[in-house]
């Protein structure tokens, strides 16, 4: 998911460094991917080796997913991880420096449960925007570490709040004061909410068919350029739904067409929604 990330942000005119923990030989090829791609990344060698995930998408759009499990890590990994993580905090990358932080994905087991909160306390000590996009406990503990966004799509809020949609939205955002939830509804587009009663929703102004894997990723990245140019949440939502549906326009994930994108913001309806209806 953070290769994704990285790709769109690059193709939307930023820049990005990713930090990818790999190990085995899936990893060696997922390295070379990057390297042919020409996508800025310090690789991390782990124990485990980096799972696969294989994406099939039928004519109509359904989209099936077939992941491998992901690899047990040791605390020696997670050492190696967060190292990478401080010294590009602390000295830049061969990119440039660091002005945001986007954590994505799930963790592998044996790693910390506040894992993702470990990264989150790291940026903000920093004094940098930190986005989110994780799920379950890995979410609720990062809460706690005060990011500046999360990105929960529908079933992760309702895990985690136990309310579907924007009820879900709304309570998540109540509970963890100074964050923004974007919250990601699919072919609904998203909504943006906060504990101030910022409530922005942005829904695409057509439905589109193709493969949806990457279109979060591609939020995200819309997100974080957002919040580095200082643009209003509005804007912002606009971009992220429109990144997003250029992304499923895409046969592989973490490709944008940045004219398909401009295009589709020009078709997206952004509103102020202080109902919060569902």
């Amino acid at each position: 998911k953070a290769s994704n990330v990285c790709r769109v942000v690059a193709t939307l005119g930023g820049v990005a460094h990713l930090i990818a923990p790999v190990g085995g030989t899936s990893g060696m090829a997922y390295v070379g991917l990057l390297a042919a791609d020409r996508v800025p990344h310090t690789a991390v060698p782990t124990s485990g080796t980096t799972r696969r995930t294989v994406a099939l998408v039928e004519d109509d759009g359904t989209t099936t997913l077939l992941s491998e499990p992901g690899p047990h890590a040791c605390a020696d990994d997670w050492t190696s991880i967060t190292s990478s993580v401080r010294d590009a905090l602390a000295t830049g990358t061969p990119s440039g420096i660091v002005q945001a932080l986007v954590v994505s994905g799930s963790v592998a087991p044996g790693l910390p449960d506040d894992a993702v909160a470990q990264l989150v306390r790291m940026g903000r000590a920093h004094g940098i925007p930190v986005v989110v996009d994780t799920s379950g406990s890995q979410l609720i503990a990062a809460l706690a570490a005060k990011p500046h966004v999360v990105k929960p799509n529908s079933d992760e809020l309702l895990e985690v709040t136990g309310q579907p949609g924007a009820r879900g939205a709304r309570a998540l955002a109540d509970d963890h004061p100074g964050t923004v939830v974007v919250a990601s509804s699919g072919a609904d587009g998203l909504l943006v909410t906060d504990a101030t009663g910022l409530a922005v929703r942005a829904r695409p102004g057509r439905a589109l068919r193709g493969n949806p894997t990457g279109a979060g990723d591609a939020a995200v990245a819309a997100i974080v350029l957002g919040l580095l140019h200082s643009a209003t949440w509005s804007d912002i939502a606009r971009s992220a739904v429109a990144a997003s549906g250029a992304a499923v326009l895409e046969p592989v994930a973490g490709v944008v067409d940045p004219a398909r994108a401009e295009q589709l913001a020009a078709e997206v309806t952004v509103t102020d929604d202080t109902t919060l209806e569902p």
